[in-house]
């Protein structure tokens, strides 16, 4: 359960990156790349002053995606473990429906999504932050840049076309900054994803059914027996699943 509920979940987050998200990446990259020239190429000396806080936009996308991978992470596990609840009740059905257990199975289930309730808040309110922080600094850079503009306009440093060229300009690229900021979640879940899917593929079974080495008999047959057996998953140890089984089974049968 839990593995099936990883995989579906991961591959679902990789998925999601290399997909829209990945195409908007792209296209705000090209944004920016193409708005620096065109700045640049109105007017040099005030694009290099109003730049003066685009650092602040690059330390806030640093911080928030360091933020949100902690919370993606746990929140991570936390589904995983309210998939298997999921995924055991409906393999079970039938035995949840005989001793009408779907209340407690329900219960269950929303106490275990309580954590990533809570792990989603708290990504919502970082992004959120980040987000505005961003859009913060964008409205600082436009006045930067007005103020910046009216002086070089003044001292005859620079036009008026200049200035709105450089103005449209870096607009573009601080928006193009501000929407990849915003997608940090998104790049660490799919982050967090990949690498246990390659964890995944990556493990080696204790037993392995492939592998020629060991005893193989051409022809087996016997009895089978089971004394005193005692099991819970190792998921869920506070739930025991035998406990001093007996069990026979004669050849054949």
């Amino acid at each position: 359960g839990a593995i099936g509920a990883r995989l579906s979940t991961d591959a679902s987050n990789v998925r999601s990156l290399v997909g829209d998200t990945l195409a908007l990446v792209v296209q705000n990259i090209a944004t920016v790349t193409a708005g620096l020239v065109i700045a640049f190429t109105a007017n040099w000396l005030l694009t290099l002053i109003v730049l003066v806080l685009a650092p602040l936009m690059g330390l806030q996308a640093f911080f928030q995606m360091r933020s949100v991978k902690g919370f993606s992470g746990d929140a991570k596990v936390m589904y995983e473990e309210a998939s298997q609840v999921a995924n055991d009740a409906v393999g079970s059905i039938r035995t949840v429906a005989s001793f009408c257990a779907e209340k407690k199975v329900m219960d269950i289930y929303q106490e275990k999504c309580k954590g990533p309730m809570k792990a989603g808040v708290k990504t919502g309110v970082v992004s959120g932050a980040g987000l505005g922080f961003s859009s913060a600094v964008l409205y600082c850079i436009n006045a930067l840049l007005f103020y910046v503009g009216a002086q070089l306009i003044k001292h005859d440093r620079a036009t008026f076309g200049q200035v709105f060229k450089v103005f449209f300009a870096l607009v573009m690229a601080a928006m193009g900054v501000s929407q990849t900021s915003a997608l940090a979640p998104d790049s660490n879940k799919a982050k967090d994803s990949a690498a246990s899917i390659f964890k995944i593929l990556d493990s080696k079974p204790k037993i392995d059914s492939s592998s020629g080495k060991g005893i193989a008999p051409e022809i087996m047959k016997g009895d089978i027996e089971l004394q005193n057996v005692s099991f819970k998953y190792p998921t869920r140890p506070d739930v025991q699943i035998f406990r001093d089984l007996c069990l026979s089974i004669p050849s054949g049968k």
